[in-house]
């Protein structure tokens, strides 16, 4: 693959930090498995912006990563919360300095001050090593469909088939997509080509779907989260918002397909969102500044 061959994209600009270079340890293996495609490049943004050292750090708890990250005044534990679930575990809570939960509450977690939005990840490394060209992509070359919208239906099956109705029911639309598995770098260039991209629930309120969408600057189209960003998504600016029993979700498809310029500041809004706030480099940023204060 072309792509393949002339490298992958380059990682943001390091934002200037004050004071000593930072020290993260990182396990040297998960209490599962499925762990590292979420939190691999997590990993690789901390590599970035800190010195990382692997070593010997316990995983008692599910669906979570323990980390240390060294301060002024020593290493202090730190939780990354994987788990497409918006609870809490409140032993691990309880002993860590913060806890950053990727599926984290709208209205947060009153008895657990220290639990922080995580920011969300999608497990694709082709996005993270090509989503400005996956960008490019989308703005150079022609449509080939006015909405777009794939998902499997192992999770949120009842909303995601009355979404994949809507637009195939939709006769002002050219639809592409289906419940079909296809593979990961065919379906990503089918989501950059769209006009509009469906984003809609999986296990948790956030989808992988939504970080690739913004990663490649679609305009993203679906309900309201349940669950928060560390900067929240706002309505028509990068993210396009429908109502929850999906009952205007065929107009606004319409709406914004046929509206290039209103669409196009979307697209520009939301490329920039994940620049600025999902990228793995500002991910790993944002955490240290946390921990570390």
């Amino acid at each position: 693959m072309a792509w393949r061959r002339g490298g992958p994209c380059q990682a943001p600009a390091i934002a200037e930090r004050p004071g000593p270079s930072a020290v993260v340890r990182w396990p040297l293996r998960y209490e599962h498995p499925i762990a590292g495609g979420f939190v691999r490049e997590i990993e690789a943004g901390f590599h970035a912006v800190a010195s990382v050292v692997h070593a010997e750090i316990e995983q008692p708890y599910e669906g979570i990563v323990m980390i240390e990250i060294d301060s002024e005044d020593g290493p202090r534990r730190v939780a990354i919360d994987y788990y497409d679930f918006t609870f809490v575990n409140a032993r691990c809570a309880a002993e860590v300095h913060t806890y950053f939960k990727f599926q984290h509450l709208r209205g947060g977690y009153p008895d657990f001050p220290n639990v922080e939005p995580g920011g969300y990840v999608t497990t694709s490394p082709f996005l993270y090593a090509y989503w400005w060209r996956l960008r490019a992509l989308r703005r150079k070359a022609p449509p080939t469909s006015d909405a777009f919208g794939r998902f499997g239906l192992r999770f949120s099956a009842p909303v995601r088939e009355a979404a994949l109705r809507i637009l195939d029911g939709e006769s002002r639309l050219a639809y592409a997509g289906g419940s079909r598995a296809t593979s990961h770098t065919r379906y990503l260039r089918e989501m950059a080509r769209a006009r509009v991209c469906l984003d809609m629930p999986g296990q948790g309120p956030f989808c992988c779907r939504m970080v690739e969408g913004l990663a490649m600057g679609c305009c993203m189209i679906g309900p309201r989260h349940g669950t928060v960003l560390p900067e929240d998504l706002s309505d028509g600016v990068n993210y396009v918002h429908c109502k929850e029993d999906l009952s205007d979700l065929g107009d606004l498809c319409v709406a914004y397909a046929r509206d290039e310029e209103r669409r196009a500041s979307v697209e520009a809004s939301a490329a920039r969102y994940f620049d600025e706030v999902l990228h793995p480099v500002r991910i790993a940023e944002r955490y240290l500044r946390l921990v570390r204060g």
